[in-house]
């Protein structure tokens, strides 16, 4: 909130008028007028008078301690959202900062926006040659937030930079990282506030929370299975590993998930095996399930989550069934630069592969692709 809205609401509170509040500072009623306009500010002799008779604080009335609220972070993150997808990244980003200058103490703003700049990033940055800035920008945001009094932004900002330290190969600061994080989570107050709901018979808001708690957890037990296989990878256990792969695609059958996940672990041991055939026909199933959206409108389970998909939320904020071709792009220079990969190169089945999906993209993408990876 900008100093002359401050003024304006205030002054409204106290049922005052500009000629009142004139009159007590000596001043004329249009300069009043321009003040709650913005288009002029205040003297600074007249900041104290001022908060005196709009009876705030110095601090309130120049917003110095001022920060969103979390419905206003959510609605301009869904803002940010579209303004990436109708003026690409870089644009999106310039204008997530540019809010962060004006709130530059709230934890909450700039741990989410390092979140939603962290996803668009991957959905929307594979053209970017420039990407790694980006990525170090990011990185400043969530050390930023690590370092806010906001205790749950606080929380979720480690969480995120012991990822990005893992990915760094810095474990050690990953693990001082780590310890900084609570051992007990809070309280699961979801679950309490559906038997609330339920007890007073609003049965489709209790559903919809639990079926988010599930959701949640089911997508939880997905990547600990994927861990857990390269570990078992590793060890040299391939039976177990299987065995793994085959229960997660149980898993994602009954729990109704994307069916994209269920690739996910067989391509783990293909590509651990550098097993060639089996590879790219995995990729194959992965970029075609990619080309199908999958929308929680769709399933059983989720019935009550897919009224809010075309609604901003924290745990939703792009349409699910816009989530496989967002982020194809990024899968398929995932593929060309990968070095887990490189066994699969030397085919041309494989190359031919990402040529088909890559024309699947749009033309700007395409072009933009080109040009930073020229043919040879």
């Amino acid at each position: 909130m900008l100093i002359n809205t401050v003024i304006r609401n205030k002054r409204k509170e106290l049922e005052m008028t500009q000629e009142q509040i004139a009159d007590y500072l000596g001043v004329s009623t249009p300069a009043v007028n321009k003040w709650e306009k913005g288009t002029t500010y205040p003297d600074i002799t007249l900041l104290p008078p001022l908060a005196r008779i709009l009876k705030i604080d110095l601090n309130t009335l120049l917003c110095f301690e001022e920060g969103m609220t979390t419905n206003e972070i959510l609605q301009f993150s869904t803002q940010i959202i579209d303004h990436i997808e109708k003026n690409g990244f870089v644009s999106g980003f310039d204008l997530a900062i540019d809010k962060i200058k004006e709130y530059p103490n709230s934890a909450e703003l700039i741990e989410s926006i390092a979140l939603l700049l962290d996803g668009a990033l991957l959905m929307y940055g594979a053209e970017l040659a420039t990407k790694e800035y980006y990525e170090e920008q990011i990185f400043s945001l969530y050390e930023r937030a690590a370092k806010g009094d906001d205790e749950k932004a606080r929380i979720k900002a480690l969480y995120m930079l012991v990822s990005k330290y893992m990915q760094k190969k810095d474990y050690e600061k990953a693990q001082q990282t780590l310890d900084l994080l609570p051992e007990r989570s809070e309280l699961d107050k979801k679950k309490l506030q559906a038997q609330i709901l339920r007890t007073q018979n609003n049965l489709p808001e209790a559903a919809k929370l639990l079926e988010q708690k599930l959701l949640k957890a089911i997508n939880e037990v997905q990547m600990t299975i994927f861990d857990l296989i390269e570990v078992t990878l590793t060890e040299g256990n391939d039976i177990k590993a299987e065995k793994l792969s085959n229960g997660l695609r149980e898993i994602v059958n009954q729990f109704e998930l994307w069916d994209y996940n269920a690739y996910v672990a067989p391509l783990q041991i293909a590509v651990k095996k550098k097993n060639i055939s089996e590879s790219i026909s995995i990729f194959q199933s992965m970029l075609k399930c990619m080309m199908d959206p999958w929308s929680l409108q769709n399933t059983i389970l989720y019935n009550h989550l897919h009224k809010q998909e075309n609604q901003p939320s924290k745990d939703n904020q792009m349409k699910q069934s816009d989530f496989g071709t967002k982020m194809l792009p990024s899968i398929l220079s995932n593929m060309e630069n990968n070095p887990d990969y490189e066994f699969l190169r030397s085919s041309q089945e494989f190359v031919k592969l990402i040529e088909e999906y890559w024309k699947k993209c749009d033309k700007t993408t395409e072009k933009v692709r080109n040009s930073i990876n020229p043919k040879e």
